[in-house]
């Protein structure tokens, strides 16, 4: 039964979640017709201003430049525009025909939403985070259907995420894979290859050249990577290319090189810092004005990049798209006087009234909507004025100030307003969560009858039913998710309902029965008997939720863990000197009493050697697993000597079953915290201290790869040392073939000194038989474990656990892999100094290990930011792009810490099931089922707790100023790290059936 109600439990969890989710994070509201020329026509003539319709047909309704080339560069940051690096672009700085703006990037910063704020002016939702892996067709109004609509030729080479957008849209094109991030130079020289030829016929109206390489580059290596000046140069060498081949003809043409997002100090992107945020775009225009010089230097101006939207389409001569809510960028008109850029901003600002129009219903009091249409009647009168030229030019840049600002105020407005929110679908996910968490805590006790729980499961269903059906009819509320009518929503609406009856009926009983106040007074009175630790342990979990509501502490969430990891050794350390205290304290007792006794009670402490495991009557068997067993069973326990209990006749030796620490353990348990201290220093993360440089930032500085290669060899040395006792002759063998592999795939591309030539610059043969390795590995163990039958359970899993230290190796950064290092270290050092010697309960050891877990994940230099996922390690081993793989090898990478201190947790349960003596296979198999289901418990709880809480906050947080840049990336995580828990709860589960 308690099977059934946590399997449930994990399920309802995951649709919960889902549901927040969709409900949370749903598509924007936008308008679904497109613009056209003649609608602007008609407004304008509505509004008896025929001159200004005349200005804009005859200025803006034809492309302003005959060719235009957009060279997007992603991951450009504005650092890397220019400068030595880029030296075509630094010269053109000094010239008239090139102008130059910093655009501000809205998060997330990652390709999919960047493309659709380029082409569409519009901010894009969060939701296209989830789907910049799999992007589909644009069906909104954007510049490059108008441009197809007014019938204008258009080539594409680069990043298949355009084609993906705009299918049919370009008369020739060829895309490149964007995720195959491993590759920086095939995936740009595919794009340039065509250059040559396009540049020579010049039949388009515009091109587009998506540059793939540079961000490949961060990902791979960072923006400091000796790899980066190059890419840059030869981006600057093309830009230069296409300058003067257009230049070498008599039309007017225009070069836009630009980034679609920057580039973190890590390498990464999709957060909200200054380096992926702000990303240069540059116009270069051909011509005769291009020849003079600048008379004086003028500033970087910062513009937003949905500004591009409007401006491009005037450019285009194209109408603006008609969810645009961007500026137009009039400085890189050049040659319009000041009535033709006013005319560019006062229909610029008709569109986006329209915008506010569909998104706010008292538009007509929001401040930018009266801004601008005082500024269209004083635009009007000065239009059809004969005022003075120097006073007709200073009112003009004054409307022109106006015009921009009443855009930019009903912009934010609109922004502010266009995410639509499912109320309905974020209560009742809300009011599931936390019947999830209330039925976790009292599904303990079973006092409940069976007539009981079937009667209030069937009035519970119905009230559920006719409340659902009430809101879904009403006029009021309405939720697109939860009362539609396609089978989807209506198969959602069932699991749900069920999914509410049952948990309610478990509270319902549970309240009746009055077993939750006895679960809580049980739970609190065995906290406070299991001592400081324990009590540590739980109430640490509650305050870790609770610093959740904070947005600092969602940024610096790290700082909480590297807490409450370093806080609870030093209790174990000050655990394990009390015993001996009190060791020695009753060993004075002993003493004193010593000659009033008839016998002599000593302990005597006994090693590993042959005698000794001789003594201690460990038969010469062929059953090698149970001898391996016992030996480190006698490693885990504190073997002493009881000379009371051995006769005279037969020197039969007995063993304590408490084992009692030493001054040795302590010093283990210290050195596990000096390598804490030392992991915490590895990879700066979070926020605040993210900029600073770190132990990892240091070494992968080229200057440095000597001392890399040597620091990761010895790691991979340290990993198969610390294996090795418990691997066969042929298991030594599979191992030391895949961590050398290990090695040779890091110096693959030349992160670390070469041994050996690799099969290619991605390492992707030697990463494959890593692979090859770790399946023989696994399957040579099993083999050989499931011929017994005693023990197995422990050694399959502790062969597992080996397994997935040699894949996360070879997923791991190369100075990460120095980390795994320590990490096995940290393991072997628990396993032998601090599982034997706490009195820990299941619950405890589970939310230790998961405590571990979480200070693992940011250890490896994660966080709670989008910018930190290392994208290259779904690529290993990989020759082309295939998403399942590549999703999976990407989950195992980035939550490789937490599956690691989970499979010692599994190792843990079997272990302590076979401490007993008891000869009876049944028992034992009944401890290891009542361990299993105990910490799938605690990670259901584990999960639970936080999500309840945090859903609630993200809830009424959703018009917080971080709640794009904090709260949801924070969300997507939270989610993550419960697919991933509730993947090993199922298999735990699984263990526990199959036993």
């Amino acid at each position: 039964m308690k099977i059934f109600i946590l399997t449930i439990n994990i399920f309802s969890t995951l649709l919960a979640y889902s549901v927040f989710l969709r409900s949370f994070i749903s598509p924007k509201k936008t308008l679904d017709d497109t613009s056209s020329h003649e609608n602007v026509f008609q407004k304008l003539h509505s509004n008896d201003v025929h001159p200004i319709s005349n200005v804009y047909r005859k200025m803006f309704s034809e492309m302003i430049y005959e060719k235009v080339v957009v060279v997007l560069i992603d991951a450009l940051r504005v650092d890397f525009a220019g400068g030595e690096q880029m030296p075509f672009l630094q010269s053109k700085k000094e010239l008239d025909g090139m102008n130059s703006f910093v655009a501000i990037v809205k998060p997330p910063t990652v390709t999919l939403p960047r493309i659709k704020a380029l082409t569409t002016g519009s901010i894009p939702g969060f939701v296209d985070v989830v789907m910049n892996f799999g992007s589909s067709s644009l069906t909104e109004d954007n510049v490059v259907t108008q441009m197809k609509h007014h019938g204008k030729k258009m080539v594409f080479y680069g990043d298949d995420t355009w084609l993906n957008l705009f299918p049919d849209h370009f008369v020739r094109y060829e895309g490149t894979t964007s995720f195959f991030v491993t590759d920086y130079t095939e995936v740009d020289n595919n794009v340039t290859r065509y250059l040559e030829k396009e540049l020579s016929e010049l039949d388009f109206d515009m091109m587009v050249l998506h540059y793939l390489g540079l961000d490949h580059i961060g990902h791979i290596a960072g923006p400091f990577s000796p790899l980066i000046g190059p890419k840059l140069k030869e981006m600057d060498d093309i830009i230069r290319n296409i300058y003067q081949e257009l230049s070498k003809n008599d039309v007017p043409s225009l070069v836009i090189v630009c980034g679609d997002h920057g580039m973190s100090d890590q390498g990464g992107h999709g957060g909200a810092t200054e380096s992926e945020i702000k990303v240069p775009v540059i116009f270069l225009r051909t011509g005769e004005i291009s020849s003079q010089k600048k008379k004086k230097d003028i500033p970087v101006h910062e513009i937003e990049q949905i500004d591009l939207a409007p401006t491009l389409s005037l450019l285009l001569g194209t109408p603006i798209p008609k969810n645009n809510i961007g500026t137009v960028v009039t400085d890189v008109f050049a040659g319009f006087d000041i009535q033709q850029k006013l005319v560019a901003l006062m229909v610029n600002g008709l569109q986006v009234s329209e915008v506010l129009q569909h998104n706010v219903a008292d538009y007509e009091l929001d401040k930018g909507y009266q801004l601008y249409t005082r500024t269209h009647k004083s635009f009007v009168t000065w239009i059809n004025s004969n005022m003075s030229t120097a006073v007709s030019l200073e009112q003009g840049f004054n409307l022109r100030k106006q015009f921009e600002d009443s855009i930019k105020l009903m912009s934010t407005k609109v922004s502010s307003s266009i995410t639509q929110y499912d109320g309905y679908g974020l209560v009742v996910s809300i009011v599931l969560l936390w019947l999830i968490l209330f039925t976790l805590v009292s599904m303990d006790r079973n006092n409940r009858q069976e007539w009981l729980s079937w009667q209030v499961f069937l009035i519970v269903l119905l009230i559920g039913t006719f409340s659902h059906m009430t809101v879904c009819t009403s006029d009021w509320i309405h939720s697109d998710l939860l009362c539609d009518s396609t089978v989807l929503s209506r198969g959602l609406q069932l699991s749900m309902l069920g999914i509410f009856a049952v948990m309610m009926t478990c509270l319902i009983c549970s309240f009746v029965g009055g077993s939750v106040l006895v679960i809580l007074f049980s739970t609190f009175k065995n906290i406070c008997r299991r001592g400081t630790i324990s009590i540590l342990l739980q109430t640490g979990t509650v305050i870790h939720t609770l610093s959740l509501l904070s947005s600092s502490f969602v940024e610096e969430e790290h700082q909480t863990w590297y807490f409450f990891i370093i806080t609870i050794h030093i209790l174990i350390i000050k655990n394990m000197c009390e015993q001996i205290f009190q060791l020695k304290h009753n060993k004075t007792l002993n003493i004193s009493q010593k000659e009033n006794s008839l016998y002599e009670t000593e302990p005597v402490k006994y090693g590993l050697k042959s005698d000794s495991l001789k003594e201690y009557q460990l038969p010469n068997t062929d059953n090698v697993v149970e001898r391996d067993f016992k030996e480190i069973h006698l490693l885990h326990s504190k073997v002493y000597h009881n000379k009371n209990s051995c006769s005279n006749e037969k020197q039969v030796c007995t063993l304590r079953e408490e084992p009692i620490p030493s001054i040795r353990n302590i010093a283990m348990v210290i050195v596990v915290l000096f390598l804490y201290r030392l992991m915490r220093s590895w990879n700066q993360t979070g926020n605040k201290w993210l900029n600073i440089p770190d132990i990892g930032d240091w070494l992968i500085r080229p200057e440095n790869v000597y001392l890399l290669s040597v620091l990761v060899a010895v790691s991979i040395l340290v990993v198969f040392l610390c294996k090795l006792m418990w691997m066969s002759i042929l298991q030594q063998f599979i191992y030391s073939i895949g961590l050398l592999c290990v090695y040779l795939h890091k110096s693959a591309n030349g992160s670390l000194v070469q041994i050996l030539s690799p099969s290619d610059k991605n390492g992707c043969l030697e990463a494959q038989i890593v692979y090859t390795s770790l399946l023989l590995y696994i399957l040579v163990s099993v083999w050989n474990k499931f011929q017994h039958d005693k023990a197995k359970y422990y050694k399959i899993s502790s062969e597992v656990h080996t397994a997935f230290i040699l894949l996360l190796l070879v997923l791991s950064r190369p100075h990460n892999i120095i980390l795994v290092a320590m990490m096995v270290v940290q393991d072997l050092l628990i396993e032998l100094h601090i599982w034997p010697n706490l009195k820990f309960s299941i619950s405890d050891w589970t939310l230790y290990f998961l405590w571990m877990s979480q200070g693992t994940f940011f250890y490896q230099g994660n966080s709670n930011s989008i910018s930190t996922v290392d994208v290259s390690a779904g690529y290993i081993g990989l020759h082309d792009y295939q998403p399942i793989i590549v999703g999976c090898l990407l989950t195992l990478s980035s939550y490789g810490g937490i599956i690691f201190w989970m499979l010692s947790l599994l190792k843990l349960i079997y272990w302590k099931s076979h401490q007993d003596k008891d000869k009876d296979n049944k028992s034992t198999i009944r401890r290891v089922k009542n361990s299993l289901l105990e910490c799938v418990h605690v990670v259901c709880l584990f999960r639970a707790l936080p999500l309840s809480v945090y859903t609630v906050l993200v809830t009424f947080m959703r018009y917080h100023l971080f709640v794009w840049t904090v709260f949801s990336p924070k969300l997507l995580y939270e989610g993550m790290l419960t697919v991933v828990l509730s993947v090993i709860s199922f298999i735990l589960l699984l263990c526990n059936i199959i036993l």
